[in-house]
């Protein structure tokens, strides 16, 4: 078994690990080992509400990849729908197209041509194993199902593993903070189907059903494909899932609004809703994409961070190769990029998660119905300073509210701000404040948790 030098390892060939690998290539790598775990024909596949902002599509065509949006794009919503539990009010939304609904599959594929175009090794059936750890390399071990064991060598790793990472879970290597939590993430069920009939309403649109009593905190989704094929499902928190099941909920509590003709396809599995980790760089190491838990915590959606992660890192990776030895230091650019790109709005979001997740029917019924938690909004303010001012705007109304769960969000939403507008400019000064940053979360929902 012999070991295999590269410039660039990157584990997962996803959309966050294809776009790290096409962007590192482009800007002048030469030797980068995309490692999958999937066969290369099943690479995009993956069990999601396919959901992505249209202006991703277009920063992917900017980038120069083979993107075919008549083949990839479904659909683009006119509307977004935010439905209240008891289903008596419909906050509806004019998003205005801005949400493309996909062919995952076609996506992914594109992506990968798009790296191996630009001269990226793919090592399809191939999974990864163990590390071990150097002052100026990684050696990473793999597996390939009829083959020997596969050893390579690198000044830097990026892991685009998804939710269930090795390396992210490995407190030798990101501590405790690492660690996902079962209410951290959403198991979900989804099927791709043909119906008979539906809500007028749900045509060209995104929609949302809530309800604490059912989902738990979770939620029900149903995006229209195009003509009558609709992505639908629901997602539980991980937490609840001895207890409830995500395809039981669909079929009680879903399939009861439509009348389902044909099952194109169907699946589950977990997807990361959580704030960012206090840093997704350790030594020469990068996290990206949901292996990172870049995610919007509200519904785990993650395809347009996990471009944005996968574009950040390749052109750091690529800057750093040269380097004698990549250090921590040189990767925390990584950290405070993402921070402007996705950080600031989803550490905030992630509040909102857990008033959600806390929030009983009856509470919501009243927010949605009196308009003092307009989720719509929540959901698609796109910019960070829009989303604290409609937050600094809605906190005093809550503070007046007989709520202690509304109450107190003011002061855990500024909390959070002060500590992401304070975030660290080195690796040296992040073990403090990420003590503060994890503490502020666990603390806010010890107090408004519905099991208390």
């Amino acid at each position: 078994m012999s070991d295999r030098k590269f410039d660039l390892i990157v584990l997962g060939a996803g959309t966050a690990g294809c776009l790290a690998s096409y962007t590192a290539a482009k800007a002048g790598l030469e030797k980068i080992a995309l490692i999958e775990r999937k066969s290369k024909e099943k690479i995009g596949k993956k069990v999601c509400g396919d959901g992505i902002g249209t202006k991703h599509i277009q920063f992917l065509k900017e980038k120069g990849l083979p993107i075919q949006e008549q083949e990839t794009i479904y659909n683009r919503s006119k509307t977004a729908h935010l439905i209240s539990p008891d289903g008596e009010k419909d906050y509806a939304l004019d998003i205005k197209g801005q949400l493309a609904i996909i062919d995952r599959h076609k996506l992914g594929q594109s992506l990968l041509k798009g790296a191996i175009d630009k001269g990226v090794q793919l090592f399809p059936n191939t999974k990864f194993k163990t590390l071990k750890r150097r002052e100026d390399s990684i050696k990473v071990h793999c597996s390939k199902k009829g083959a020997d064991s596969l050893t390579f060598i690198a000044p830097l790793l990026i892991d685009a593993t998804g939710i269930n990472s090795l390396i992210r879970e490995d407190s030798a290597i990101f501590g405790d903070f690492g660690k996902l939590q079962d209410n951290e993430q959403y198991y979900c069920y989804r099927e791709i189907c043909k119906l008979g009939k539906f809500p007028e309403s749900y045509l060209d649109s995104a929609v949302f059903k809530f309800s604490n009593a059912i989902t738990k905190g979770g939620y029900m989704w149903f995006f229209h494909r195009k003509n009558h094929e609709f992505n639908l499902g629901t997602g539980i928190p991980k937490s609840w899932s001895k207890e409830l099941s995500p395809k039981m909920i669909y079929q009680n509590h879903m399939l009861s609004r439509v009348r389902r003709e044909k099952v194109i396809g169907f699946g589950g599995g977990f997807v990361p809703t959580r704030h960012p980790l206090p840093s997704h760089v350790k030594d020469n190491i990068i996290l990206i994409g949901d292996a990172g838990l870049i995610v919007n915590p509200l519904h785990g959606g993650g395809l347009g961070s996990s471009i944005a992660s996968g574009y950040i890192s390749g052109k750091i990776a690529a800057k750093q190769i040269p380097a004698e030895a990549v250090k921590e230091e040189d990767l925390w650019p990584f950290n405070l990029q993402l921070l402007e790109r996705y950080g600031l709005r989803y550490s905030i979001l992630d509040l909102y998660r857990i008033l959600l997740q806390n929030m009983p029917d009856k509470e919501l019924n009243k927010a949605f119905k009196e308009g003092y938690l307009p989720l719509g909004k929540i959901f698609y303010a796109r910019e960070y300073d829009l989303l604290m001012k409609l937050s600094r705007k809605l906190g005093e109304i809550w503070k007046e509210l007989p709520s202690k769960r509304l109450n107190l969000l003011p002061t855990y939403l500024e909390r959070i701000n002060n500590l992401t507008k304070s975030y660290p400019v080195s690796p040296q000064e992040l073990n403090h404040w990420a003590q503060k940053y994890e503490q502020t979360y666990l603390d806010y929902e010890s107090k408004i948790s519905l099991t208390k």
